[in-house]
């Protein structure tokens, strides 16, 4: 399992943390990266453009 804290604002302004689980098996199937290890991957060209938009490349 891994898990993830994000920050978020509630009604009222203040800031709460938010926990996030998650594992493996749940960014294989977002990221369609098959079922294996072995399997090939191919990243789509839209997935690849946001995550290097979001590292700061332009």
């Amino acid at each position: 399992m891994i898990y993830s804290a994000v920050r978020k604002k509630d009604e009222n302004g203040q800031d709460m943390d938010l926990e996030i689980k998650f594992n493996v098996g749940d960014l294989r199937r977002v990221l369609d990266l098959g079922e294996s290890d072995d399997d090939p991957t191919i990243i789509p060209k839209r997935l690849c453009k946001g995550l290097w938009c979001r590292m700061g490349f332009t």
